[in-house]
């Protein structure tokens, strides 16, 4: 197949689309850890609207905690909103899950995570940038 300089330019401009759809397509992650556990966070889409996440809560070892209920806190300082507080629900993948989050705005938001097990309470927190639509 030949391709003339229009036919080219329209291929690159197809591919590169294709890859920034790909790109906000994927969620971000958030990796937090202590000597105790390490957190690894999905947000999904990732953007201002309406977002899911995903806690992977795992021990200090890479096994899943055995934790019997966990909240997500966000803020978002520079705005002066928060905290926001959701209880998450323990899905049938093991992980648990805070559906329908509305992160109204762009910036620097502030992500605490509470997990209760048997014996203690853990809470890690990290920051993370939510990037306009």
């Amino acid at each position: 197949m030949i391709l003339n300089a229009t036919g080219a330019l329209a291929v690159a401009v197809a591919a590169t689309l294709v890859g920034f759809r790909v790109a906000a397509d994927t969620p971000l992650a958030i990796h937090i850890h202590s000597e105790r556990a390490m957190f690894q966070v999905l947000v999904s889409p990732g953007t201002v609207g309406t977002d899911s996440f995903v806690l992977q809560l795992m021990s200090g070892e890479g096994d899943l905690l055995p934790v019997k209920q966990a909240t997500l806190v966000l803020t978002l300082p520079e705005r002066g909103i928060g905290p926001l507080e959701r209880k998450a629900e323990l899905g049938a993948d093991r992980y648990w899950h805070v559906e329908d989050v509305a992160l109204l705005f762009a910036g620097r938001w502030h992500m605490r995570i509470e997990a209760q097990t048997a014996f203690r309470n853990i809470t890690l927190e990290d920051d993370f940038d939510v990037p306009a639509k």
